[in-house]
C-alpha cells in the first residue's frame, strides 16, 4: 500500500479530556505512512500546550492552530447552530490549508478512531482509485455506553427518530439491535438532496458523518465545505458534513464506503439532541 501522508483534521474549544482522547485514538493508528494531526483550537489558548504535550512517534506530528474569535463572536449566545455551523465549516477548511499532507481525515475532538481507520480507508481508496472514501461507526453515549437506543439520532423529536430509525433499519444503515452505523451515501441526481434528519421513504441515503472521511487534500481545496447555510438549511438541521457530502455530490464525485464501522461516535454534539454532560465521571461541557 503507498505510504502516503494523511492529515487529520480535529477542532476543539475548552474541552481538554476530550481531545486528548481523540489525539490517543490518533497516536494508536497503524497507519505506516506519515500522520500529521493538525488541531484547530477556537480562540482558546489553553489547549495548546494540551496539544503540544501530546505523545509523539516516530510517522506522527502534531500541530497546533490557534484561530482567535473576533469580539463580537465572543460575545455571541452559545450552541446557536446559525453560528456554530458556519464557524465550524470554516475551521475545518482552515485546517485542510494548514496541512501539508496528501489526504485529509477528520476526527471531531469527543470522537475516536479504531487502530485501523486510517490505513483501512487508505487501503479502500487504493483499491478502488476513488479520492473520497468513508467508514461506518460505532454509536455510544458521552458515557461510553453504546447507543441501542430504536431513535435515529439526529430527528427533531421522539415520533421523528422512531420513523427515521425504521427507515434506516430497512435501507441497512442502522443494524437492528446494535450500535452500527452503516455511513452511505446513495447515487443520486444532482440538485436531489435530502439530509437524514428529514429523509423520505422514496430519498436515496445521504449520510456521511465528517469523521468517516478520508479525501484527497487537492480535491478538498477545490471543493472546501461551503461556509454560507440557508435559512432551509437551519430548519432541515444541514450540518457542515451534509455540506461537504451535497458539494462532493453535486460535482461527480464518485464516493466509496469501506463498510467498516472504524470510528467510535459519541453523541452530544450540537447536531444532535443528546446532552453529554459526564465522560469518566467528569462533566465535558465547558463554556463556548
Amino acid at each position: 500500500m503507498p505510504s502516503d501522508s494523511i492529515g487529520v483534521v480535529t477542532l476543539t474549544r475548552h474541552r481538554h479530556d476530550l481531545l486528548r482522547r481523540a489525539m490517543a485514538s490518533v497516536y494508536a493508528q497503524d497507519y505506516p505512512g506519515t500522520i500529521e494531526h493538525v488541531v484547530v483550537i477556537d480562540d482558546d489558548p489553553s489547549s495548546v500546550p494540551v496539544v503540544r504535550d501530546a505523545p509523539v512517534r516516530p510517522g506522527l506530528r502534531t500541530v497546533a492552530h490557534l484561530v482567535e474569535r473576533s469580539p463580537r463572536e465572543r460575545d455571541e449566545p452559545p450552541h446557536d447552530r446559525r453560528l456554530v455551523y458556519p464557524r465550524i465549516a470554516r475551521l475545518f477548511n482552515t485546517g485542510v490549508r494548514v496541512s501539508s499532507a496528501d489526504w485529509i481525515a477528520f476526527l471531531d475532538d469527543d470522537n475516536e478512531f479504531e487502530p485501523d481507520h486510517l490505513t483501512s480507508l487508505r487501503e479502500c481508496a487504493e483499491r478502488t482509485g476513488a479520492a473520497a472514501v468513508h467508514s461506518g461507526r460505532a454509536m455510544f453515549h458521552a458515557d461510553g455506553s453504546p447507543y441501542l437506543d430504536e431513535l435515529w439520532h439526529t430527528a427533531f423529536n421522539d415520533e421523528e427518530g422512531r420513523r427515521l430509525y425504521e427507515l434506516m433499519c430497512e435501507r441497512g444503515v442502522r443494524v437492528r439491535g446494535t450500535n452500527i452505523v452503516l455511513d452511505r451515501a446513495d447515487p443520486v441526481a444532482p440538485g436531489h438532496y435530502r439530509p437524514s434528519t428529514v429523509m423520505g421513504p422514496d430519498d436515496p441515503v445521504m449520510t456521511v458523518d465528517q469523521s468517516v472521511w478520508l479525501l484527497r487534500r487537492e480535491q478538498l481545496l477545490r471543493l472546501p465545505i461551503p461556509e454560507r447555510f440557508t435559512d432551509e438549511d437551519y430548519d432541515n438541521n444541514v450540518a457542515p458534513d451534509d455540506k461537504l457530502l451535497h458539494e462532493l455530490v453535486n460535482n461527480g464525485v464518485a464516493i466509496v464506503n469501506t463498510g467498516r464501522p472504524s470510528v467510535r461516535y459519541y453523541l452530544g454534539g450540537v447536531s444532535n439532541r443528546h446532552q453529554a454532560e459526564f465522560v469518566a465521571g467528569r462533566p465535558v461541557r465547558e463554556p463556548v
